[in-house]
């Protein structure tokens, strides 16, 4: 689809769309960001991984990396409340080297490699440079944490201080503190966050569609109408 028809389908879909919808999805684009990303690395329990999901969309965060070399990762809905409905999820699976597959994508893509961790080494989360570009937060299974595939390949390692016996917590709310605290911290930078004009347009017409009843019948009476 060429931009200019792009545009004029998304008008369309707009123009069959209450107001209040349409000023939620650019509310919610305008919050967007793709500066930070998050990859799950082998996480085995479907309700952590889709309170992750729920956390990201909450915070803003447009993709998730999702790594599984066991299985394929199923979505538990009534933890996600609709989150996975409005992410863009990248799945690595049923290949050789998944977790080093996905990080060599990223780190193509200009990301820094950032794995979270509790050992000694960590850079403390009040600590962490949000300016430092574009980041992947990197998290590990609940039982052993990050691989050695990801400890090797990380450009940091990050940690959240805690006073208590224990000495980690439950991956959803690691991610939840992270993505909030150093979230907030970037949308108070002078980093340019937000989504390219291009990338926005495209989810806008994604959601768009996603959101529109009956699309098929939609789709096929704007074509139609072009000719």
């Amino acid at each position: 689809m060429s931009p200019v028809v792009r545009r004029e389908y998304i008008a369309f879909l707009k123009s069959i769309r209450s107001e209040e919808r349409l000023v939620r999805l650019e509310e919610v684009l305008d919050r967007r960001t793709r500066h930070f990303t998050v990859l799950l690395e082998n996480i085995w329990h479907p309700h952590n991984a889709s309170a992750v999901l729920r956390s990201c969309d909450c915070f803003g965060i447009q993709d998730v990396h999702l790594v599984d070399d066991h299985q394929v990762y199923e979505v538990n809905k009534k933890v996600t409340m609709g989150a996975t409905k409005w992410l863009t999820l990248n799945r690595y699976y049923r290949q050789p080297s998944n977790s080093e597959r996905a990080l060599k994508a990223l780190k193509k893509r200009g990301y820094r490699i950032v794995a979270t961790t509790p050992h000694e080494g960590a850079v403390s989360l009040s600590d962490f440079d949000v300016t430092g570009g574009p980041v992947a937060f990197v998290f590990g299974t609940e039982m052993t944490g990050i691989s050695d595939t990801v400890r090797a390949m990380a450009d940091e390692y990050l940690s959240i201080p805690m006073v208590g016996f224990t000495e980690s917590l439950n991956i959803s709310v690691s991610v939840a503190i992270i993505l909030q605290q150093l979230g907030a911290r970037l949308r108070a930078s002078e980093v340019d966050w937000r989504l390219p004009a291009e990338d926005r347009e495209l989810l806008l017409l994604e959601w768009l569609r996603k959101s529109t009843q009956r699309i098929g019948v939609v789709e096929e009476s704007f074509f139609e109408d072009r000719g």
